[in-house]
């Protein structure tokens, strides 16, 4: 169904472009093959603290992944035909979705073929058998030595060089790990937060490129507990199968609204929203985009505005890489005010483009980033606008969300 969309311009490549009457992009993608290996996490079982310093701990998660697919899985220990596991803990807080953090990848080695998710047609341990899972434990998945960099993986083909090129050395507790700040997870200083454990599997033969990567995401929510660092982690339910974290923030409030873009052959962004009534007055809106499995990533986010509006307390919240990766941690940069030439504004986050730093803040696969502000004015629905970070077909696409009015 083609829609017409509320946003007339956009930020393209540090200028101000016009887009007037677009309409939603179809997704190209092909449809899965009839024979092929399908990954889920089937478990997120088991949890592991690992050390605090300067104020920061690290964390890893067991996962059990399961191929319920109709052909065995990859997994070859020696070259780049085994999954890659990443790890990601996620906030929600007085009515905010955020990341806190992330790890670098854990290398697939020896699939064990068990039964978790029902019969299991066993195989050697280079390949994950139809019906079978395969487990890994917390200490295995924060295991340094097996842990890989994401900046070299491509999560539209699952393509990634091995060995990896990055490989610097690390020493401490929290290198490679999921890196969390303390202050984030005190229970003194979060009342009523509630967080999330996220696992994520990429392979060459289970994603987007193929058709069947849509499902290869768990989450399952964990509390905090203690009064100092490193504050223990505590498991809350089971495991919430085949969906990314940010479904999350929509099962428990369902006010929040989720759109999903799929780019022209690649993966996936999503587009969560919210607006609230203020208790003193006025409106709150909260934002946050996810990035599944796109591989051309997002360097802008923009918001209508009618020009009638006040906003006011504006937040932007990203996750740093660390441990050696070569990307950039500096925020996106807000920008509030008029399009050239005419009297329609926008409220935006953007960062660098890819043509001045190929390692710029992009919004790069199995991350989130956040965005608020507040208005005077109520919501309505509308349309926001995501712009890509790489080349590409397209160069600015288009999801339903809550704007002011």
């Amino acid at each position: 169904m083609k829609t017409r969309f509320l946003l007339p311009a956009v930020l393209v490549s540090g200028s101000l472009v016009a887009f007037l009457g677009h309409g939603l992009q179809a997704n190209p993608n092909s449809a899965a093959l009839a024979l092929t290996p399908d990954v889920i996490v089937g478990d997120i079982h088991d949890h592991m603290v690992h050390g605090t310093a300067g104020g920061q701990t690290s964390y890893s998660f067991g996962s059990t992944s399961c191929n319920i697919g109709n052909e065995v899985l990859n997994w070859v220990s020696w070259n780049n035909q085994h999954p890659v596991i990443a790890g990601n803990i996620y906030r929600l807080k007085d009515g905010r979705f955020e990341q806190l953090g992330l790890n670098w990848l854990k290398h697939g080695f020896t699939a064990l073929n068990g039964t978790l998710c029902g019969s299991c047609q066993n195989t050697g341990g280079s390949t994950l058998g139809i019906g079978c899972s395969d487990p890994y434990s917390a200490y295995l998945n924060g295991f340094r030595s097996y842990l890989g960099p994401r900046s070299e993986v491509n999560s539209y083909n699952g393509y990634y060089p091995y060995p990896p090129i990055l490989n610097p050395s690390y020493s401490g507790e929290l290198a490679r790990r999921i890196i969390v700040d303390n202050a984030d997870v005190d229970p003194s200083q979060n009342a009523g937060a509630r967080y999330f454990a996220e696992i994520q599997y990429m392979t060459a033969d289970d994603n987007a490129e193929i058709g069947n990567g849509s499902n290869n995401v768990s989450w399952r929510e964990i509390s905090f507990s203690g009064s100092n660092a490193p504050f223990n982690v505590n498991f809350v339910g089971s495991t919430v199968r085949e969906e990314s974290a940010i479904m999350a923030w929509q099962l428990i409030d369902p006010n929040v609204m989720i759109s999903e873009v799929q780019l022209p052959n690649d993966g996936s962004v999503f587009v969560a929203s919210r607006t609230t009534v203020k208790p003193g007055g006025g409106y709150a809106y909260d934002y946050t985009v996810y990035n599944r499995d796109c591989n051309r990533s997002v360097r802008a986010f923009l918001v209508p505005l009618t020009g009638n509006e006040t906003l006011s307390n504006k937040m932007f919240t990203d996750v740093d890489y660390h441990s050696g990766e070569p990307y950039v941690n500096t925020d996106w940069q807000a920008y509030e005010g008029l399009f050239p030439g005419r009297s329609q504004k926008i409220q935006a986050w953007y960062g660098g483009t890819f043509g001045a730093n190929p390692n710029n803040n992009a919004l790069r696969w199995s991350t989130a980033y956040s965005m608020h502000f507040d208005s005077d004015t109520s919501g309505v629905l509308g349309q926001v606008a995501l712009v890509p970070f790489k080349p590409g077909t397209g160069k600015i696409f288009y999801a339903n969300a809550v704007i002011p009015q």
